[in-house]
């Protein structure tokens, strides 16, 4: 596995890391797109070691900033987020296309880095896969009895003194909320809808990951199908779900978990 720096895009103010396999010319590459305000490592190093095992398999992989994090400068500060995150993502894509000559490209991340891929695929027809890990997700029936039949037996087991939320302890400050930093609005479903159709039609693979980190809207693997009964998956949507894990992976174990998943989705796709 080699690891070198990388700049690209206008004027050279985006920064990233190219990870790439020990020997051989890649032709599969993957761009991982920055989870929120976190830079290109990713929360606990997860798109770092992603990147590394990804390596294994003849994967090259472009972690980076978005512009205004970590090591990248905001190219153009009048256009909205959304235009400078699309921009930003093209020349990302353009930037590993040029290095490697690719027969496939995808992208991937966490969270808002997961909904970005998700557009940027839409707006790239070079990209041929997508995996998003805890993105957009809405609630249907089967999500609520599920959530009150949750919610019921956490109530249970704190009645008969098997469970008990945690305290702070004694002098410390108490756990109510604080202020969010950044207040994130998921994509609304009637986007989401439009660019999954729009991708199926290009024979895009999709793959999502969820965890418990999402449990207020996201409960139960076949609730992705019922969120969008208009379209027709075929063999190009999958998804894994991680009940245990929490949104940003804190135990290694459950990063190498996820990160072989990933892995094993990928070595799964037909060339």
């Amino acid at each position: 596995m080699n690891e070198s720096c990388a700049q690209f895009g206008p004027e050279g103010r985006l920064a990233g890391i190219v990870t790439t396999p020990a020997t051989g010319s890649p032709r599969r590459g993957c761009v991982l797109v920055s989870a929120g305000l976190l830079p290109k490592a990713g929360p606990y190093r997860l798109y770092a070691e992603l990147a590394r095992r990804l390596a294994e398999d003849g994967v090259a992989t472009l972690r980076f900033d978005l512009g205004g994090i970590g090591d990248s400068i905001a190219v153009d500060t009048s256009l909205p987020l959304a235009g400078r995150t699309e921009l930003d993502l093209r020349a990302a894509l353009d930037h590993l296309r040029e290095r490697f000559e690719l027969d496939e490209v995808t992208l991937g991340g966490l969270c808002s880095g997961a909904e970005d891929s998700l557009r940027g695929a839409a707006a790239n027809p070079a990209v041929t896969s997508v995996f998003m890990i805890d993105p957009f997700a809405y609630r249907t029936p089967g999500w609520l009895w599920r959530h009150t039949l949750y919610r019921v037996g956490r109530r249970a087991l704190r009645a008969l003194g098997v469970y008990e939320p945690l305290k702070p302890a004694a002098g410390e400050r108490s756990c109510a909320p604080r202020p969010k930093v950044v207040n994130y609005h998921y994509m609304e479903r009637d986007e989401s809808a439009r660019i999954l159709s729009e991708l199926l039609a290009r024979d895009v693979r999709v793959h999502f990951l969820y965890t418990a980190g999402v449990r207020e809207v996201f409960n139960h693997p076949s609730q992705l199908r019922a969120a969008f009964p208009e379209l027709d998956f075929r063999d190009k949507v999958t998804l894994d779900y991680f009940p245990r894990f929490d949104h940003t992976q804190l135990f290694a174990a459950d990063r190498r978990a996820l990160i072989e998943t990933i892995a094993a989705r990928l070595r799964a796709a037909p060339s």
